[in-house]
């Protein structure tokens, strides 16, 4: 689902694989995160990310970690990700918000306030996000 308007962009990056869901695809630049289970998933709107989907898993595995996705879950690496609805404007560097879906930002909403807006590119609707990696408990 990657575009040219989406995807990494600069920074540190640190990817390691991880074991997918069974019955999920991944696509490249998905924000993902792992279920109760420990496997990697597809973020939903207002998920909390554990990182970004370097590799993809076109065709969904039938076992628990099955297949493996290669995640960054660097918080200094930024990717040009699209908005779910709306138009960027550049009020919106230096704010947090949260995930608007596997490849969008929700630039209205930072209940989570788990991506940081590091700039924003008005004439593609894109904003230059870094991920703000937030525990969660046991």
């Amino acid at each position: 689902m990657a575009t040219l308007n989406n995807g990494y962009l600069y920074g540190t990056r640190i990817i390691a694989d991880y074991p997918v869901k069974s019955g999920t695809t991944i696509a490249q630049g998905d924000f993902v995160d792992l279920d109760s289970s420990g496997y990697l998933q597809p973020c939903d709107a207002g998920d909390i990310p554990f990182g970004v989907a370097v590799g993809a898993v076109p065709t969904a595995p039938t076992a628990n970690g099955s297949l493996k996705c290669a995640v960054d879950t660097s918080s200094q690496s930024v990717y040009r990700v699209a908005p779910d609805a709306g138009t960027v404007a550049l009020t919106l560097v230096g704010k947090k918000m949260d995930v608007g879906g596997a490849q969008s930002a929700n630039i209205d909403a930072s209940t989570d306030g788990c991506l940081f807006v590091r700039g924003v590119d008005t004439v593609a609707n894109i904003v230059l996000i870094s991920l703000i990696l937030l525990p969660v408990g046991v």
